[in-house]
């Protein structure tokens, strides 16, 4: 129950997304059990969080639905409203894009007993629809919830090929080590796809290769042994590949060879 004198929690949660104050929302909806905070999503709630989404940076509004002018703070608490007074498989599903400092800080926060519900719903929607980087944007915070042991590591196909496609990926991986034995050797056991798989990630970013750099980086300085990754190659080799993942994983297996 709110304190006298205090707003309830649907006026101050409307208050917090006008004024572009994310953890302020945050804060109300935080402390709540599930039906008061869905009750918190109410029409002038929607309608103020719907023309947030829908402007233009920097506009300011006649009606009143943000104060000042719009910037990512506003968008930001309007997604923490949206998140919040929702269940876990619906905020999952269809509250998107979400910054990744929202996804990675403030949804642990939100739900800290389902994280699990978002990295299965995000693995799969990454695995449908690998290209779809706007509606994707934040995801990749299940891995900073791995390296913060919030959750396992992902395993699931669309959590691997996800990682794989980390821009600078061997920096990604200095920063989250945890994934370094876990979720990244999946990458010879599932199977790519159009749009995210080893070979085509290597043929877009030849700078950062997989194959030619980041995998004999991994060996050298002995996160992964020699044998054990020609081994994870006849793995990857035996498995229904296309033709050319299997040209990418024959030419690793000969690199590795190489290696003494």
């Amino acid at each position: 129950m709110a304190a006298p004198g205090a707003p309830f929690p649907a006026e101050a949660l409307l208050v917090a997304v006008r004024n572009g104050r994310p953890l302020d929302a945050l804060e109300v909806l935080e402390p709540l059990p599930p039906a008061q905070r869905r009750r918190a999503w109410t029409p002038a709630l929607r309608e103020a969080a719907d023309g947030i989404d829908l402007s233009p940076d920097s506009a300011r509004d006649p009606q009143g639905r943000w104060v000042g002018r719009l910037r990512q703070a506003h968008w930001d608490a309007a997604t923490v409203a949206r998140l919040g007074t929702r269940e876990a498989q619906i905020a999952a599903k269809r509250v998107h894009p979400i910054e990744l400092p929202v996804a990675r800080d403030l949804i642990p926060r939100l739900f800290p007993e389902q994280l699990d519900v978002f990295v299965e719903v995000w693995s799969q929607a990454f695995l449908s629809n690998p290209r779809a980087w706007d509606r994707l944007r934040g995801v990749e915070a299940m891995f900073d919830w791995a390296q913060q042991g919030l959750v396992p590591p992902p395993t699931q196909r669309g959590a691997v090929l996800l990682l794989i496609a980390q821009h600078d990926l061997s920096g990604y991986l200095d920063q989250h080590p945890v994934l370094i034995g876990t979720t990244l050797p999946l990458l010879f056991t599932v199977e790519g796809r159009s749009g995210a798989s080893t070979a085509q990630r290597d043929e877009t970013m030849p700078g950062l290769s997989l194959g030619r750099h980041l995998v004999p980086r991994l060996i050298r300085e002995g996160h992964w042994e020699r044998e054990q990754v020609l081994q994870w190659c006849e793995q990857a080799l035996a498995m229904p590949r296309s033709a050319y993942e299997l040209r990418w994983f024959r030419a690793l297996r000969e690199r590795v060879e190489a290696l003494r």
